[in-house]
């Protein structure tokens, strides 16, 4: 019962440039996914040319020690940026391996769950060619919180990073898209 770690993935998109997700296989056959935000070709470079030499032909069910490893190895640089996102990614890709490989959703594996359900928001505005951008850039954000509503989604969080907000009378700007949802 080792599950060796035989290869480790990057993949980020056109379409979602920020966001790089990464692939752990193994020698059974199974493919860890996990994810992480921004920066990817960063994220890409911690996975294979420091965290490589620490993960590959190593049990894949080794998750904390795995973690420690990665994070003592790079701590010195502070406990955040693209490190710490990638040690992110590369851990809850080992728990989706041992996920699949107990048949086990990863809350069981994390201790259980403590609620039936929770609440989904949307993320608007992020830069990139998608389509909620273009109405909160245009100021439709109230059409968009309106749509969301109709889909059941009762939050939204409006991208809060826009270095083009202020100046486009982003946020600022469209306090009459918050009368389609109500109270703040």
């Amino acid at each position: 019962m080792a599950m060796k770690i035989t290869r480790l993935e990057t993949i980020w998109l056109d379409e979602q440039p920020n966001t790089c997700w990464v692939r752990i296989h193994t020698d059974d056959g199974l493919i860890g996914l996990g994810e992480t935000f921004y920066v990817p070709r960063a994220i890409s470079a911690m996975v294979h040319d420091v965290f490589a030499n620490l993960l590959l032909g190593r049990s894949a069910f080794d998750i904390e020690s795995h973690w420690q490893n990665m994070f003592y190895t790079v701590n010195f640089f502070g406990y955040g940026g693209s490190e710490t996102r990638a040690i992110s990614a590369v851990d809850v890709a080992l728990w989706d391996l041992l996920g699949q490989y107990t048949g086990q959703p990863i809350y069981n594996l994390l201790g259980g769950r403590c609620r039936e359900s929770i609440w989904i928001y949307n993320t608007c505005v992020g830069h990139g060619r998608h389509q909620d951008y273009q109405r909160w850039a245009d100021g439709h954000s109230g059409d968009l919180a309106a749509e969301l509503l109709g889909q059941g989604i009762k939050a939204m969080k409006i991208w809060p990073f826009d270095q083009f907000g202020v100046p486009l009378g982003g946020p600022l700007g469209q306090r009459a898209g918050a009368g389609a949802v109500g109270p703040v």
